[in-house]
């Protein structure tokens, strides 16, 4: 079970929202969004990458991301958190997700962010690399190894991100709680990233193998909104398409002119739109 329990925002009379972040990004730079959440209790049990014990990724023994639905139902059983309402970003959304199929008595209601549900092509890929023991071979795994992981301070790890492509749209608020918070000091002077990349790497190695057999298990199990970047080159159009034959009985929406990292460079609009559809369901209450 996780070391930490993170209280983000509210206080311990409200209904719980569980948020589930994006590999690699800390809690702490949704700030700007989960704020936005009045009346709700935000907190997260965050996956083992922020667990900070030291623990390597389990390479080839872990091989699909069941794992993260496991250790996020057994942080919510130990932290009595149920029934709540999961919102999830990335590979968080998958991550809510099947905890939700697993326990649907658990999640009054479900919000995937950009959900990590990947072209059949790419999991197809995947399973040849594994197939061949190549798996830390693929691209997005190979960029997680290589990036830059140590600066000379929070502030220079923010100035080099505000110049980068990746986070060229963010809110700024947002990008200066992931600098802040998504790096940690090194014993030697400077700071490091908080979520290791060895741990970005591992994740993104891995994957929900059996999405499109097991997605449609999701179909009618408690209420559940998609949202997707119009811009999205994760959640693709092809998918959104699969998506909706499969859970014809889900909501969805977009959030125009923003793409895979939208919670974070559109973070009150991400919240509105989120908080509409709760009070649509008569929630908080």
């Amino acid at each position: 079970m996780p070391q930490t329990l993170l209280e983000l925002h509210g206080d311990s009379s409200s209904p719980i929202l569980h948020l589930a972040p994006a590999n690699g990004f800390v809690l702490q730079s949704y700030a700007p969004m989960y704020r936005e959440f009045a009346g709700w209790r935000v907190l997260s049990c965050p996956p083992r990458a922020l667990w900070g014990d030291g623990q390597s990724p389990p390479w080839g023994v872990v091989n699909d991301w069941e794992h993260l639905a496991d250790d996020l139902l057994a942080a919510w059983d130990a932290y009595q958190l149920g029934p709540l309402v999961a919102v999830g970003h990335s590979f968080g959304g998958i991550a809510s997700l099947l905890a939700t199929i697993h326990r649907p008595q658990m999640v009054r209601a479900l919000v995937l962010l950009d959900p990590t549900l990947l072209h059949p092509n790419v999991l197809t890929m995947m399973a040849d690399l594994k197939a061949q023991g190549l798996i830390e071979q693929h691209p997005l795994t190979q960029g997680a190894l290589r990036r830059k992981r140590d600066f000379d301070s929070a502030a220079a790890a923010y100035e080099r991100w505000r110049g980068s492509r990746l986070f060229a749209d963010w809110d700024d608020e947002a990008l200066r709680l992931y600098a802040q918070h998504g790096t940690r000091p090194k014993p030697e002077g400077g700071v490091t990233l908080t979520w290791p990349a060895e741990w970005e790497a591992f994740y993104f190695s891995t994957g929900w193998a059996r999405t499109w057999e097991d997605l449609g298990r999701l179909d009618g199990l408690t209420p559940t909104l998609i949202v997707r970047g119009q811009h999205s080159d994760i959640f693709v159009d092809d998918s959104v398409e699969r998506v909706r034959a499969l859970l014809p009985n889900a909501d969805y929406a977009e959030i125009a002119g923003h793409g895979h990292l939208f919670p974070h460079s559109a973070p009150r609009q991400t919240a509105a739109l989120v908080n509409e559809w709760l009070r649509g369901l008569g929630l908080p209450s």
